[in-house]
């Protein structure tokens, strides 16, 4: 992507803006050396505001297909990714684990003057990653096993 898009996040979230991206693997280096992205398109969508107890938020929200590779039979399988998030913009650092202790389940981010969206985009993909990339219970393929008494090559023939 030529021009990346940078907000400012105080004032993104004052003004309630919102930006949508389309990114492409190419947009996205760090994530594509983990995956493919299935048809090459991840959507986002980023929207400020202020809650009603007056702190400034951010949400994001990202759709994507990546394709994975199985940890467990190597095989690839897609993996959806549908994730939304609210980040609570607070302005000085020592904030940032008192808005954590207030409300869970959300998370906090230092403003910013200049916050690229498109690394911001693609740190919350990284996050969404699985540690360990597996299909589902029951879905890889088993290793075919060579046949001792057709495999004239085998050494352990003989063992028997």
């Amino acid at each position: 992507m030529t021009n990346r898009p940078v907000i400012d996040t105080l004032e993104f979230a004052k003004k309630e803006q919102t930006q949508d991206l389309e990114l492409r693997s190419v947009d996205l280096a760090r994530l594509t050396d983990e995956s493919t992205i299935v048809n090459d398109i991840v959507t986002a969508n980023i929207t400020g505001g202020t809650q009603t107890d007056g702190k400034p938020f951010i949400d994001l929200k990202i759709l994507s297909g990546l394709r994975l590779t199985c940890q467990r039979c190597l095989g690839l399988f897609d993996l959806q990714i549908n994730s939304h998030s609210r980040f609570i913009i607070v302005r000085r650092e020592n904030e940032l684990s008192e808005v954590s202790l207030e409300e869970q389940h959300v998370n906090t981010v230092l403003s910013e003057k200049e916050l690229d969206l498109v690394d911001f985009v693609e740190e919350e993909l990284l996050l969404a990653l699985p540690m360990v990339p597996l299909h589902g219970e029951g879905k890889c393929e088993s290793p075919r096993l060579l046949d001792i008494e057709t495999n004239p090559t085998n050494p352990f023939k003989r063992l028997k």
